[in-house]
């Protein structure tokens, strides 16, 4: 019976030696969030660690791969969520690196050495600028030598809206109830009677006018000329033709907030070149990331849109006081990233 135990000591002793073995010729890359759940851009700060075998030789680290990480409730609600995470990393900490989409090279990394494996450790800053659920491994790790590269399980961060914009946390949808057909009656062509008369009556007032007209010659006027307002003044002039309006106080609050972002999306095509209307918020963020906008006022941009999403897509309920101090950033938005005079004298 002891030989036995003594035979499976032996065997279980194999085992482990032959995994600790390949555990010390594998690049390990694993990274730890300080919390699971965030709100919309709000710094993440995560501990990256990787340990490799003395003889291996490490050129890069790659954050690259983090721009296509998918988002986990994508599948189920395609509608608002947008299906990669908008990811930015905000500060490289002691790597003093600038670029996500670069790798980092071995220069800027600090090795150490301990029982025979070499480990890099560094804290970055990092913000996910869309809702959802994001599962984020360590980063890739580049290697002189093929050599196996063993990532970290994926760690999942959720990214919640601020729950100082919402009034309700939960949405009831309706049923979906049947189409009813009506009979057509004299009423369904009312509007194609009042066409064909208005167009009677227009024929008329034409052929009336050319032959009392027709032996007069008619004085030539010059057209005034078309001024062309900026696109930060229309913008201005219809925030303020929204507020006068009034509509959040009579309980419109989709019509208002539709109006507040169509407006906003509309200065940004003719102030940017972005064809926003037709964009999530999303992917108009990536856009003004390539043209000449400030990143300093993007997250006055994105908590605009997105708050408006809510309530035309989800049906949430913002606070009274959201309405009033949205239009304020709304037109401290437009009044900050409007054109200046030098930047039309550059540009002609």
């Amino acid at each position: 019976m002891s030989v036995k135990y003594n035979n499976c000591g032996f065997l279980f002793g194999i085992v482990f030696m032959i995994i600790g073995m390949t555990a010390n010729t594998q690049v390990v890359s694993s990274i730890q969030f300080e919390s699971d759940s965030v709100q919309l851009g709000d710094p993440i700060r995560a501990v990256i660690k990787v340990t490799f075998p003395s003889d291996a030789k490490i050129e890069s680290i790659d954050f690259s791969s983090y721009k296509s990480i998918e988002n986990q409730i994508f599948s189920q609600d395609s509608t608002i969520m947008d299906r990669f995470a908008d990811i930015d990393i905000l500060n490289f900490g002691d790597w003093q690196h600038a670029d996500i989409n670069q790798p980092i090279p071995v220069s800027k990394l600090k090795i150490t050495e301990e029982n025979g494996r070499r480990h890099i450790q560094n804290t970055i800053t990092f913000a996910i600028y869309n809702v959802g659920v994001f599962g984020i491994t360590g980063p890739k790790v580049n290697v002189a030598v093929p050599i196996e590269t063993l990532p970290s399980a994926p760690k999942n961060i959720t990214v919640v809206f601020p729950q100082k914009l919402l009034q309700k946390d939960s949405v009831t949808i309706n049923p979906i109830k049947d189409i009813l057909e009506e009979k057509a009656n004299i009423s369904d062509y009312l509007t194609y009677i009042y066409v064909l008369i208005a167009l009677i009556l227009l024929g008329g007032l034409a052929y009336y006018l050319y032959k009392k007209g027709k032996n007069r010659p008619a004085p030539v006027e010059s057209l005034p000329d078309v001024v062309e307002l900026p696109a930060h003044q229309k913008a201005l002039n219809a925030l303020k033709q929204l507020d006068a309006a009034q509509l959040w106080q009579q309980g419109k609050i989709k019509d208002y907030q539709t109006g507040l972002t169509d407006i906003i999306r509309s200065y940004i095509e003719d102030r940017y070149g972005v064809f926003a209307p037709e964009m999530t918020t999303g992917e108009i963020i990536t856009a003004l990331r390539k043209v000449d906008f400030n990143p300093k006022y993007e997250a006055a941009l994105q908590e605009i849109l997105q708050v408006a999403d809510l309530v035309k897509f989800a049906k949430a309920t913002p606070d009274e006081d959201i309405h009033s101090s949205f239009m304020t950033k709304a037109v401290d938005f437009v009044e900050q990233t409007k054109i200046t005079s030098s930047e039309i004298d550059t540009k002609s």
